[in-house]
């Protein structure tokens, strides 16, 4: 979806990523949009992973951009999250930002927007 304050990023996931846990970003990143279906903007590979810091101990950092966040939606990804620890022992960490929210840091250019923008793999 193209949406004014949803700018483009690199979509490949970066070379470094061993390619099981590229799979499992992937992986996640498809249900993930099978769990949203059209309130998902875009979704976003941020953190240690996207800048190539990762270690062993790291956990996948997943921006999940909204049309409406609710507690609900929160618990799901939280679940799904614990889903992938239990059957992959690797933590992923979902952030789900509503896009009102995602709109205010892009105005105000927080830290976190622009290291996004920087650094962050749209998957």
């Amino acid at each position: 979806m193209n949406t004014p304050c949803i700018q483009e990023t690199s979509s490949q996931l970066p070379p470094h990523i061993h390619p099981q846990i590229a799979q499992i970003i992937r992986s996640f990143a498809n249900d993930t949009k099978q769990l949203l279906h059209e309130n998902m903007i875009a979704e976003y590979l941020f953190g240690s992973y996207a800048t190539h810091t990762e270690t062993p101990l790291s956990d996948i950092d997943i921006l999940i951009i909204v049309k409406h966040a609710t507690p609900e939606l929160q618990w799901q990804m939280g679940g799904l999250a614990s889903d992938y620890s239990l059957q992959y022992d690797q933590c992923i960490s979902p952030l789900l930002q509503d896009l009102q929210v995602w709109e205010k840091n892009q105005q105000y250019q927080t830290l976190f927007y622009q290291e996004v923008m920087q650094h962050g793999v749209r998957l």
